[in-house]
């Protein structure tokens, strides 16, 4: 990263400001990814036709995040409603909720995007803090009558975003800004307006509508007015307060002398007490709870409690002594390790390329340890009644396409009206205009769609230019499908074709299935006409 002296700029407005620092955060290399990464989640969260599916897909594409976000499902406090151990993102959404995996995902794309630098000591402090004030107002969403608590977690979490990305690209500012408050007694917000053209706030809100945040979250990371919060009116204005209350209980126990603990906390409740009825006694459970709901997220991403200051001034305050180490809170749930390991993708498994379309390196232990777990993950779905036949269709092709390591799969289903077996969804990049590909008759001339259909064959074709199965090859396949090697596992129901699972790579010789896999693969291809035996 480069480094850069202090802003010496004059703008005519907070928006021309913010347009040069996003011109220059834009020069970082991570800065587009994390921005395009968390556009594109929120794009799915605030469209009517995206859904599951989507988040799914745009997850799995980075294997740190699908690792990480499925360590966090199995812990005890994702996973309160339980359904057994979660090894595929798709049941993650069904088990714990689309908000729920959404907020998960967030903060830790923000986190991983501000991590290794010079300066992460300071930003994986301010992140724990941050992070903090999240567990905070998830866990207070009731008092604040607040029905979404992944909201609530996201809005606090982001309430000081202009601080946080300030520090990580702009450390020179950054250095400056703490001196005028130091030394000239200025407000975080009149230092950073000095400094960098506007404030931590607007910059904050500025980047967090450009991601495309909705409004209320945008509107939450505005400063509260000193003084009594007045009784909110409206969700956003509860979600706005809980933001606040969560981070100033933060800027508390960070920064408040112990014998000055009880009257800081005090004159907290009192300023809140019409909107996050809260007493000074019913904080210390809470700061508790938040302190063990952040010791697994902490794990995930490396952060080691012990060496935050914040943390230790927090358990200090909730009376915990010191942060948990991993080890306690393992101790906190003995199956944890277990599920875990049963669960979760692992580390050292190459389950994806290391470069696209290049060959896999993916272990056969590892690619039958991700197969069996998403088998399990399915047979338990089956027996639970909340389960629809969409989500464990869901979880086989994911299974499929994480164990795999396919560029593509796809599941087609039959238009019974039409007579044609149509896309229904997938998982892979662009797979969107491989489903809108996959509408073909079931009379047309035999080709090796037909054939594996017409007799429940699981087909792989190596190469569709080999001249002995050339002439097999559809010519809606060729015009809008580039794989040149693919594998169909057909789904048959009291003798009649219901559906089709593609999956693909593109070059000739890509795939190569051993015999425990395919047994796997037939498998799980099983619990596919299983499921959709049951919803008939």
């Amino acid at each position: 990263m480069n480094e850069h002296t202090p802003l010496d700029l004059t703008p005519e407005t907070n928006q021309g400001a913010l347009k040069i620092l996003l011109r220059r955060m834009r020069t970082e290399s991570d800065f587009p990814a994390l921005s395009e990464a968390i556009g594109d989640i929120n794009r799915i969260a605030s469209s009517d036709r995206e859904g599951i599916n989507e988040l799914s897909n745009n997850i799995l594409k980075d294997f740190a995040l699908t690792n990480k976000l499925l360590k966090l499902a199995n812990v005890a406090f994702y996973n309160q409603v339980g359904g057994g151990s979660i090894s595929t993102i798709s049941r993650a959404v069904v088990i714990l909720g689309f908000d729920a995996v959404r907020s998960i995902a967030l903060s830790l794309i923000l986190f991983e995007n501000l991590e290794n630098k010079v300066h992460a000591r300071h930003l994986k402090e301010e992140f724990v803090k941050v992070l903090y004030a999240g567990m905070l107002a998830r866990g207070m969403a009731g008092k604040a009558q607040l029905r979404d608590v992944e909201e609530a977690f996201i809005s606090a979490m982001l309430h000081n975003l202009g601080r946080m990305l300030t520090m990580f690209y702009f450390p020179a500012e950054t250095e400056a800004i703490g001196h005028l408050i130091e030394t000239e007694g200025l407000s975080d917000a009149r230092a950073s307006t000095r400094i960098l053209g506007l404030s931590y706030e607007n910059l904050g809100m500025g980047i967090a509508r450009s991601w495309g945040f909705p409004d209320q979250l945008v509107l939450s990371m505005k400063q509260l007015p000193a003084g009594k919060i007045r009784k909110c009116a409206s969700n956003p204005e509860r979600l706005h307060a809980l933001a606040g209350f969560s981070n100033e209980l933060c800027d508390i126990v960070l920064g408040t002398p112990d014998a000055d603990r009880d009257k800081a906390l005090t004159a907290l409740t009192v300023r809140y007490s019409d909107s996050v009825p809260v007493t000074v006694e019913q904080i210390a459970g809470l700061l508790e709870r938040s302190m063990r709901d952040i010791t697994p997220f902490a794990m995930a991403v490396n952060v080691n409690l012990k060496q935050s200051t914040f943390a230790q001034l927090a358990s200090k305050w909730a009376g915990m002594g010191t942060a948990p180490a991993a080890d306690a809170w393992a101790e906190t749930d003995s199956d944890a390790p277990a599920i875990l390991e049963a669960a979760a993708l692992h580390e050292h498994a190459a389950i994806f390329d290391a470069e696209p379309g290049g060959p896999s390196q993916r272990t056969t232990a590892a690619v039958q340890s991700v197969l069996t777990a998403g088998l399990q993950d399915v047979s338990n779905s089956l027996i639970d009644d909340s389960m629809s036949v969409n989500d464990i269709l869901r979880m086989i092709l994911e299974a499929m396409y994480s164990g795999m390591g396919f560029a593509h799969v796809v599941l087609c289903i039959k238009d019974g009206r039409h007579n044609t077996m149509c896309g229904k969804f997938g998982f892979g990049d662009g797979v969107q205009g491989l489903i809108r590909a996959f509408d073909f008759s079931l009379a047309a001339q035999p080709d090796v769609f037909l054939v594996a259909l017409q007799n429940n064959a699981d087909i792989l074709i190596t190469d569709i230019d080999d001249p002995k199965i050339a002439t097999r090859i559809p010519a809606w396949y060729r015009q809008h499908i580039p794989a040149r090697t693919f594998v169909l596992f057909p789904i048959i129901v009291k003798g009649k074709p219901i559906g089709l699972i593609y999956a693909d790579r593109p070059q000739p010789g890509d795939i190569a299935i051993p015999e425990k896999e395919l047994s796997l693969l037939k498998s799980l291809r099983n619990q596919a006409v299983l499921a959709i035996r049951q919803s008939l």
